[in-house]
């Protein structure tokens, strides 16, 4: 199977890839609201998919899944039962939680919300799944990116997204992302010794995230 970015829907092209090929799903799909960054004048493009908790291409993916692959979807508190509902239906055992430091907080509703300082993921397991390099503990911390140096509106830190694919992968594995974004999977993927395959919908995000790709040096992690 030929690994890399592709523009297009994730249900589409999780189609066309064979069965039982995926080791490690790590995404951040669109949790139903209507995200938009409002930290710069610049404000980015919404998402697409976003009007309600986006759960459909679970059902595609699993099958595509390895037994014994793992899940990590990103998600937000108030959406965690559309996600969970929707990850044991099809298939998928889960695990734990994962949370996410983000070392300092974002803005939201500063009179009446509590600052929020972290993010979080359902770990799950199609089938049974024995962690090969010892095991992870359950809090990543890890700066989160500046308003100013965004280029998605929900981007992930590489060395986040690297730090989870070396507990939860070995060199050699297929990673998949079916919400590409700005492609930081794939970028962690590749720094991280994996094969990825990622798809973006938004014209403007996948061009976006193809060019980061090729304007950036991919140094193999010495983790590999």
């Amino acid at each position: 199977m030929k690994t890399g970015i592709y523009k297009g829907d994730c249900i589409e092209g999780l189609s066309t890839i064979p069965d039982n090929s995926i080791d490690l799903c790590l995404t951040d799909p669109p949790y139903g609201i209507g995200y938009q960054s409002s930290w710069t004048t610049d404000k980015k493009d919404k998402i697409l998919n976003d009007e309600t908790p986006y759960t459909e291409w679970l059902a595609p993916l699993f099958p595509k899944m390895k037994e014994g692959g793992r899940l990590v979807c990103f998600y937000r508190w108030d959406v965690q039962q559309p996600f969970l509902d929707e990850i044991m239906r099809v298939g998928f055992n889960p695990k734990s939680q994962i949370v996410w430091d983000k070392v300092g907080h974002g803005m939201g509703d500063l009179q009446e919300q509590i600052a929020p300082k972290h993010e979080l993921m359902i770990y799950a397991v199609k089938g049974r799944y024995k962690f090969q390099n010892g095991r992870p503990k359950s809090i990543y911390k890890c700066p989160r990116i500046s308003g100013e140096n965004l280029i998605h509106p929900n981007e992930k830190p590489i060395e986040l997204l690297q730090a989870i694919i070396r507990d939860l992968s070995i060199p050699g594995e297929l990673v998949c992302d079916p919400f590409g974004g700005s492609f930081s999977t794939y970028l962690a993927s590749m720094k991280e010794g994996r094969g990825c395959i990622s798809w973006e919908l938004h014209d403007k995000y996948y061009e976006i995230g193809r060019s980061r790709i090729e304007t950036t040096a991919i140094t193999p992690s010495l983790f590999t």
